[in-house]
């Protein structure tokens, strides 16, 4: 079985482990110990979701022919949250512009900003519970006057705001929603991941 992690040859020989499991287990032990956390799980060139590493667990090492692994480490999400605060902070403009946007006919470059916004909330949100691996406390870092680990309560509840009144085609809402609720926060939350060190 060959191991790949972040794309380089893993020199790994099999001692006791008699499930894919235990061989993992033994890799993500050495990479916790090295500041590192496994991301994503490829086996055999099919990217594994969280339903299905148990039957992989499982497995004989003998059933895979190769395990791709990716990590993170607190460097890396480091560098991740402030290309995210960089952004936020650029989109700030276009979400201030949305009540324009809307009643110029611009429906699509809305939404396709707050399909680009949400995607990159999800990506903060996923990062987030890395944040130990930086060797920072989230909840003494600050936007604004927001731990960061409270930043999700304070934008997911705007996004629904904003989403629903986009549906409801009340042009005033979404202004006042997108600027004075939303590029606000965005704009606390952009430069306090800009400034993480």
């Amino acid at each position: 079985m060959k191991i790949l992690l972040n794309g380089k040859n893993l020199d790994y020989t099999l001692d006791t482990e008699e499930t894919v499991g235990e061989v993992l287990g033994s890799v993500e032990s050495e990479c916790e110990k090295a500041g590192m956390t496994v991301t994503s799980v490829r086996v055999d060139g099919h990217t594994i979701d969280a339903a299905a590493l148990d039957a992989l667990f499982r497995k004989s090492p003998d059933e895979v022919t190769s395990i791709e692994l990716e990590t993170l480490n607190g460097e890396s999400i480091i560098k991740a949250l402030q290309d995210l605060g960089k952004r936020f902070t650029d989109m700030i403009p276009v979400i201030e512009d949305i009540p324009v946007l809307l009643q110029t006919g611009k429906d699509l470059t809305v939404m396709e900003t707050i399909h680009t916004f949400s995607v990159d909330i999800e990506q903060f949100y996923r990062l987030l519970p890395l944040f130990p691996l930086t060797g920072m406390d989230a909840t003494t870092i600050t936007a604004g006057s927001v731990p960061l680990g409270n930043y999700p309560g304070e934008l997911a509840p705007l996004l629904s705001q904003l989403l629903d009144a986009l549906k409801q085609r009340d042009t005033v809402l979404v202004g006042d929603i997108a600027e004075y609720e939303l590029a606000p926060r965005l704009s606390e939350l952009g430069l306090a991941l800009q400034d993480l060190s």
